[in-house]
């Protein structure tokens, strides 16, 4: 068994995961994006932020390998890397976003 296959680095990397989804921006970037692929430009009109402000999210997401991206001319283009993310999300709202 590799070293970082341990339960503990295992762990370590979902606690490092859940840090970055523990935002309220984060989290409305990956509902947004459970509807589909989305450009860096479409986010900051729905997010209502500034495009620097929407790409340090996009990048921490990326970075902790949340969602994967791709280039056409000169738009970046964000989808989930594993839609079961969705779950996750969809669990936390319900849990302690209740009326």
């Amino acid at each position: 068994m590799k070293e970082e296959d341990t339960l503990p680095n295992r762990l370590d990397k979902a606690a490092r995961c859940l840090r970055v989804l523990a935002h309220p921006t984060r989290l409305l970037i990956i509902h947004l994006l459970g509807e589909g692929e989305k450009s860096v430009q479409d986010l900051e009109k729905l997010v209502k932020a500034s495009q620097s402000s929407v790409s340090q999210h996009l990048n921490l997401l990326k970075d902790r390998d949340i969602l994967e991206s791709r280039r056409a001319a000169q738009q970046v283009f964000y989808r989930l890397k594993d839609p079961r993310v969705l779950q996750l999300t969809a669990l936390t709202r319900e849990l302690f976003c209740k009326e």
